[in-house]
């Protein structure tokens, strides 16, 4: 299904979404007289959808889940522990140790992370059902000139955990389905290399390490000696920055990227031999 436009529907999408819906009801209660070619006979048809795979804002948008904000994370929903960094005006999601085995040593270490250590439990997501039952009632109208309500300040942190009920609800079978939503994982791989990259090369407008995440460092008590200094411009290079040859020569990382350069250039040269 492709939609056509400037701009994506986001949570209208279900607009484009209803006649797939009526397609997968009809394929849950079979359709008759379908001919299989090769066994040469006629048989019923039958089919369900298990999942969607996606990205995370598209995962808003098909889901009904808020994706952004206080209570930003679908699987912990009023459970997510978000903070709001002052400088960049930004949500981080920080207690992310909470899901490792208890007695891991990751959860005692505290300047390694936020300063502070982690021992609590992960909370349970909620099943189908469960989900059903919150949304249940919330049908807002679509279109542009019906946007959802928005959520400044204060105001967030008490925003509900969706904002519309899933259409994929109507499909009988998906509030029993385990797992109803996936990320698509290639994709997020590939934002987080190129921000990885962007930082460990200084690469401007890729770089994560800005003055602004500085300050929110020493606001939270973390790595404080990379603190801006006032009255220069140049910050102090971090560790694992390899913007000078010097730094990437003594560098593991370096050693790395020469090495992945040489397997890429042999894999190119077998493959010119393959093609003749």
């Amino acid at each position: 299904m492709l939609i056509s436009g400037p701009k994506q529907p986001g949570n209208d999408i279900d607009v484009y979404l209803q006649p797939l819906v009526d397609d997968l009801k009809a394929l849950w209660d079979g359709i008759d007289g379908v001919y299989d070619a090769f066994r040469g006979e006629y048989f019923k048809l039958k089919a369900v959808l298990f999942w969607t795979i996606n990205d995370f804002p598209a995962y808003g948008n098909l889901s009904g889940s808020v994706t952004k904000g206080y209570n930003g994370c679908p699987i912990c929903c009023e459970n997510t522990k978000p903070h709001r960094l002052s400088h960049g005006q930004k949500m981080s999601h920080i207690v992310h140790r909470r899901w490792l085995p208890r007695h891991h040593p990751y959860r005692r270490q505290t300047k390694e992370f936020n300063n502070l250590p982690e021992y609590e439990t992960a909370p349970e997501p909620l099943s189908g059902e469960e989900v059903l039952q919150r949304v249940e009632g919330m049908n807002r109208p679509f279109g542009k000139k019906n946007p959802s309500p928005t959520y400044k300040g204060l105001e967030d942190e008490s925003r509900p955990c969706w904002k519309k009920k899933s259409i994929f609800f109507d499909l009988q079978y998906w509030k029993f389905l385990p797992v109803r939503h996936n990320l698509d994982v290639m994709h997020i791989e590939k934002n987080v290399c190129d921000s990885i990259i962007g930082t460990l090369f200084n690469i401007p407008g890729k770089t994560k390490d800005g003055v602004a995440a500085r300050l929110d460092m020493v606001d939270m008590g973390i790595r404080t000696g990379l603190a801006p200094e006032p009255g220069k411009k140049k910050r102090q290079a971090a560790f694992g920055n390899l913007e000078s040859a010097g730094r990437r020569e003594k560098s593991n990382v370096h050693v790395f990227f020469q090495h992945e350069r040489s397997l890429r250039n042999f894999l190119k040269y077998k493959e010119s031999c393959f093609l003749g």
